[in-house]
């Protein structure tokens, strides 16, 4: 993603988090939220 701050421009380094989809935690507004659990390496 490339950005500018100040008329400087930078690309941003964006790490990248494998995860897995856990528990139902609870609803909002009708929709499920569920935990995002981090793989394991």
């Amino acid at each position: 993603m490339k950005l500018s701050y100040r008329g400087v421009k930078y690309e941003a380094k964006i790490p990248v988090v494998a995860t897995e989809t856990g528990k139902v935690i609870g609803h909002y507004r009708g929709v499920e939220l569920r935990s995002q659990d981090v793989k394991e390496r």
